[in-house]
């Protein structure tokens, strides 16, 4: 074994920090004096890079389920592609009427101090008045709003002159340009983002078009949709665009109110495991999320539910053998094939289906999900008892349905339900939040709503079961009780400006209650005799 230094006098030492693992002290003292340097790169992993996967992030020490990995600030922010007007200081919508002109560039800001002074808003303010030299002028609040497109771009470039730091942390970020230029969407946005902003702000002897594309693919590649303001907007951030991402990660990630973001940790991670998170939407299918990833990232997924054909065992892209006398479960032979000649076949009898077959199922059944919404609760449930005959019972659009039924039952009142809902509720929370638990365990805000929604429908179940004599109260306000724990466990990180962080309000205030609860009911059992 190599022998330690210590970070501070180079002596022999033994004592490791207990953050990262990775400095050294020879005692209590030295590790005290350096902490104020030392904690502000004390992390529980490290950066490491290979070919194929680039930069990663790597487990320097075990980390437990649940632990906070990384905290960090955006490096940049920035209004989506495709939104109506927002304040570029604050990002929020604006109006006509709630906006006014900045007394500099002319483009529109809220009325808070702070946005009319935001060090945000610099890049488009200084390049408007020193570039375009004509102020800006927003006279039809539309949206989406053109204009508004290449900010975030115009920001990126801005950093190159002024802020060089920045600018730099940039550039070493995935852009993959030479997989974009061959793409309808490069060919757009070379139009719309960096032909308009060369031409707009007048900078065609500074900036090529091929620059401000590299620089756009940064936050194509890299940007994560931030939902704290309203329309969500797009940030950049250092050490989580070295994440790597995986269709079964170990980490999920939640957002501050100021727009940080937060990774935590899902399941424990052994030291030496790479951290990883979902960059698709880990409740679509197999070739859903490879075409997206290929489509938007430039990569095809090999984690360990992509190559397994039944997805952890859950069947989440099954389609049910239409044999009377099989019923098995209809797989693709590929499912990390993009492409449209995927064969696919029963498990149990071998009887195969073209994808052409197979898209046209999804097809006709998608047409009809996407009419539920504007629809009443029982054509969710016609939805669900018709197709649950040419689905698996875990498949995509039957966990889409069935999520967005566990919502809205009870949505008026959880008192106004019939026995017969409340208990299809408890039926459909308790499924889904298995099946989570395996698919997707990093869609944590999923899994606290449905914990909360399971804590309400167990909670009325005891209500009613109390009045009419008929069940265990305490159980059930137990179980009750252990889903508000969960509910709080799974949105502990989640900002209150966002409805998951309401509902982890909601949730610590009912298990207060619920506590006191149950403290009468054990009062008043106390005394009564086994039988």
């Amino acid at each position: 074994m190599v022998a330690q230094t210590c970070s501070i006098c180079q002596a022999e030492a033994s004592k490791r920090c207990g953050g990262c693992h990775e400095v050294y002290y020879c005692g209590k003292e030295h590790q005290k004096l350096d902490w104020l340097r030392h904690r502000l790169v004390c992390k529980p992993f490290k950066v490491c890079e290979d070919e194929v996967l680039g930069r990663h992030l790597v487990a320097t020490r075990d980390i437990k389920a649940g632990e906070v990995v990384l905290r960090e600030g955006p490096l940049l922010q920035g209004p989506s592609q495709v939104t109506g007007p927002v304040c570029l200081g604050c990002l929020q919508a604006i109006s006509q009427h709630n906006s006014e002109p900045c007394e500099k560039c002319g483009w529109p800001l809220c009325r808070k101090a702070s946005c009319r002074h935001s060090k945000q808003h610099l890049p488009e303010c200084q390049w408007t008045v020193e570039k375009k030299k004509i102020p800006v002028k927003i006279s039809h609040f539309i949206s989406p709003h053109p204009s508004y497109e290449c900010i975030t771009a115009l920001r990126m470039c801005y950093a190159r002159d002024n802020n060089p730091t920045l600018w730099a942390k940039l550039k070493s970020l995935q852009s993959h340009t030479e997989d974009r230029k061959d793409t309808q969407k490069y060919k757009e946005d070379t139009r719309s983002i960096a032909q308009f902003l060369r031409r707009f702000y007048k900078i065609e002897d500074e900036f090529t078009d091929t620059e401000i594309m590299d620089i756009w693919g940064v936050v194509q590649v890299n940007g994560h949709e931030v939902p704290v303001s309203h329309p969500p907007h797009v940030a950049i951030y250092d050490l989580c665009s070295m994440v790597e991402h995986s269709c079964h990660p170990n980490c999920c990630k939640s957002f501050t109110n100021s727009g940080g973001i937060v990774l935590r940790a899902v399941d424990r991670i052994p030291a030496g495991g790479h951290l990883s998170i979902c960059y698709t939407d880990s409740l679509w299918g197999t070739g859903n999320r490879q075409y997206h990833l290929s489509d938007t990232k430039f990569f095809s997924c090999k984690c360990v539910r992509c190559v397994d054909p039944t997805e952890l065992g859950t069947y989440f892209s099954a389609l049910i053998c239409e044999k009377s006398e099989c019923r098995g479960p209809v797989l693709p032979e590929n499912l990390c094939s993009v492409t449209s000649d995927t064969v696919w076949s029963c498990a149990r009898c071998g009887l195969t289906m073209t994808d052409q077959q197979v898209e046209d199922i999804l097809h006709q059944a998608g047409n009809e999900l996407a009419s539920l919404a504007s629809q009443e609760i029982q054509a969710s449930f016609r939805f669900l008892d018709h197709w649950s005959s040419r689905f698996h019972r875990n498949h995509y659009y039957l966990t889409e349905v069935g999520v967005a039924l566990a919502q809205r039952l009870g949505q008026d009142g959880i008192q106004t339900l019939s026995n017969q809902h409340l208990l299809a509720k408890t039926d459909l929370c308790r499924h889904l939040l298995e099946l989570l638990a395996v698919i997707a365990p990093g869609e944590c805000r999923l899994l606290g709503l449905i914990y909360f929604e399971l804590h309400a429908a167990m909670a009325e179940r005891g209500r009613r079961g109390l009045l009419q004599g008929n069940m265990d109260l305490q159980q059930t306000l137990l179980e009750s009780r252990s889903c508000l724990d969960k509910t709080i466990y799974f949105l502990d990180q989640e900002p209150d400006l966002l409805p998951e962080g309401k509902v982890l309000a909601q949730a610590k205030v009912n298990k207060a209650e619920l506590d006191k609860t149950l403290q009468s009911v054990l009062s008043l059992t106390a005394g009564i005799p086994a039988m």
